[in-house]
C-alpha cells in the first residue's frame, strides 16, 4: 500500500492529537488510546453514521492492523466464547498463521481486553501457561497511558 502523502500527514497529525488528548487531558478510553498508539483500527468505537464520526473512521487505510483484521479476529473469539470453546493463544495463532503474525494478534487481543471484551475466564483460557508465548502475557495487564511515548 502506498497511501496518499497528504492523508498520511493528516493521519499522523490526528494520531498525535488523539494521543496528546488521551495522555494529558484524560480524553478517550484506554482502548481507544491504545489502538491509536499501536496501530490497531479501533473497530469497537466505529459509529453507525447517525452521529459525528470518531477521528479514526476516515483513516482506516492508515492503521497497521486493519478494520477487517480486527473484525475477523474478534468475531472468531466471540464465536468461540459463545460456543464455550475458547482457544488458547497458540490455537489462535495457528488459526491466523497465514494472515497475521504473533504481534498483530497480541495487539488486537490487547485492544479487545482494554475495551472490556469477554470475561476473566476467557482471558485466563486464552493465556493458558505453556500454550501462549511470552509476548502475549501482557494482554490483560493494567494499562498506563502515561507510559506512551511519542515516537
Amino acid at each position: 500500500m502506498n497511501p496518499d502523502p497528504v492523508m498520511q500527514a493528516l493521519f499522523n497529525q490526528q494520531r498525535l492529537q488523539v494521543l496528546h488528548l488521551g495522555i494529558h487531558h484524560n480524553e478517550f478510553s484506554d482502548a481507544y488510546i491504545y489502538a491509536w498508539d499501536e496501530g490497531v483500527y479501533p473497530f469497537f468505537q466505529d459509529t453507525d453514521g447517525s452521529v459525528t464520526p470518531m477521528p479514526h473512521e476516515i483513516f482506516g487505510a492508515h492503521f497497521l492492523r486493519t478494520k477487517e483484521q480486527v473484525d475477523r479476529v474478534t468475531k472468531l473469539l466471540d464465536d468461540r466464547w459463545i460456543a464455550k470453546n475458547v482457544p488458547t493463544f497458540d490455537e489462535l495463532e495457528n488459526e491466523f498463521s497465514n494472515e497475521l503474525d504473533r504481534m498483530d494478534l497480541v495487539k488486537i487481543c490487547r485492544y479487545s481486553f482494554l475495551y472490556g471484551g469477554f470475561d476473566d475466564d476467557f482471558w485466563n483460557t486464552l493465556l493458558t501457561p505453556m500454550q501462549c508465548p511470552s509476548e502475549a502475557i501482557s494482554i490483560n495487564r493494567e494499562f498506563d497511558r502515561k507510559k506512551i511515548y511519542f515516537e
